[in-house]
């Protein structure tokens, strides 16, 4: 369980305002909430949008200037004395999974205004200019498409990959833009020029239960894993389950069992930080014929191999491949195996990383170094800007769920580190 100690105020003195910062956090998780506590805000729905209305309404209370481009970022800026000289932005998004939790993306979006509005409130001198930034569209669940919005801002995104997103219901993400009013000319203008940025900073929950489980309040990250996936099909032959004799079988599901096993005992050989720590899941298994009378015919495995070590994935990702096709072998049967996805892992920035150390220590803030496994706006961000993430414990773990929790104590604590990392790096 995460300590509930209570946030540790600066050595200036200036605090966030914490009773402020979950009173918004709350405001935000009531749109789109259903039965359990559920939070569903897909990208670009009546419920998202909502969301986004509220954050403007919010930035312009705190007297931040306003800025929406056109595929719906929004950004919030708090001058500083040189207008020119590059800005340092805090962000994150406020669009969830279907079925989700209210502090994956908010805390980092919230966290940040809280920050910027507490610095301009207390007249803090700023060389360059602070800005909170909340990006459309960072998950995936609508159309298979994720950090959309950051990706436009990075330059990562081509108008051919807008035009083959479709979302369960066969929308076009395409239609949905131009619904909004969105031609795809204008959004090839939204990169943002790095000689404008100074950094990028993301509070985020850990969605993990290491710092949970260890008891520290803080994390802060090193890189962020990214994935190898791709579909592995064994081809056997469906049979009666009666009358086929187990020695005469070409079971699909049972080569896909002793994969999987082999899946599990592999990434656990590769769970040290040190080597770039490997983890893998298969996430979907469809069997065919699929009935309880028949031997399974045809198996199709979805595979993710995980890790910040580009070099470990892959390595990995080889082997599990290799034992695929000896399993095919051995059994007698065929095996495909098609690439879905391949994307490399991104360190985040040493300098930013050793700044907030040296709040943390001289706040006497127990932190972990640490890196992340899930991918977040700021591994698009980091392409164009120094970039630097910090964590906050996930009670048990648990994220994408209902029961996705962190404590308020330790929300506040991560916007107070956020800002007093903020102010230092905007006045270097």
């Amino acid at each position: 369980m995460a300590s509930t100690r209570r946030p540790i105020h600066s050595a200036d003195g200036i605090a966030i305002n914490a009773r402020r910062l979950m009173r918004d956090l709350n405001a935000i998780g009531r749109i789109g909430i259903g039965s359990r506590g559920a939070v569903t805000r897909l990208v670009f729905s009546v419920k998202e949008l909502r969301s986004r209305q509220v954050l403007i309404h919010l930035l312009r209370q705190a007297g931040l200037k306003i800025h929406i481009d056109a595929i719906g970022n929004i950004f919030g800026r708090l001058e500083g004395r040189d207008p020119k000289a590059p800005a340092v932005l805090a962000g994150s998004h406020l669009d969830t999974v279907v079925h989700g939790g209210k502090y994956d993306g908010p805390v980092g979006v919230i966290g940040a205004l809280e920050a910027i509005r507490t610095i301009g409130e207390n007249k803090v001198p700023l060389q360059s200019a602070l800005e909170v930034v909340c990006f459309v569209g960072e998950e995936s669940s609508r159309f298979g498409f994720s950090t959309l919005g950051s990706s436009l801002v990075a330059g990562e995104v081509h108008e051919q990959d807008l035009t083959h997103a479709v979302d369960a219901q066969g929308t076009k993400l395409a239609d949905v833009l131009a619904g909004l009013g969105i031609a795809p000319k204008q959004l090839r203008r939204l990169r943002r020029d790095p000689k404008t940025l100074k950094a990028y900073f993301e509070l985020h929950i850990e969605q993990g239960p290491i710092l949970d489980a260890i008891g520290k309040r803080i994390g802060l990250v090193t890189a962020i894993a990214a994935p190898s996936r791709f579909r592995i099909i064994f081809s056997g032959q469906a049979d009666h389950s009666g009358t086929t004799p187990m020695n005469m079988r070409k079971d699909a599901l049972v080569a896909s069992a002793l994969l999987i096993e082999f899946i599990e005992k592999t990434c656990r050989r590769f769970s040290s930080l040190a080597q770039g720590r490997v983890v893998g899941t298969v996430g979907a298994i469809k069997i065919e014929p699929g009935v309880i009378n028949a031997v399974p015919g045809r198996a199709e495995l979805l595979v993710d191999i995980r890790s910040t070590s580009a070099r470990s994935k892959q390595h990995v990702a080889r082997l599990v491949q290799a034992q695929a096709r000896m399993i095919a072998r051995k059994r007698g049967i065929g095996v495909e195996i098609l690439a879905i996805r391949e994307e490399n892992p991104v360190p985040l920035d040493k300098r930013l990383l050793r700044v907030t150390q040296e709040i943390c220590r001289a706040r006497s803030i127990d932190y972990e170094i640490m890196p992340s496994g899930a991918g977040h706006d700021a591994m698009q961000m980091a392409k164009i800007t120094p970039a630097a993430m910090i964590f906050i414990p996930s009670q048990r773990g648990i994220s994408h769920n209902p029961a996705e929790w962190s404590s308020p104590e330790d929300i506040a604590l991560g916007a107070q580190l956020l800002m007093e990392t903020m102010i230092r790096v905007a006045n270097e």
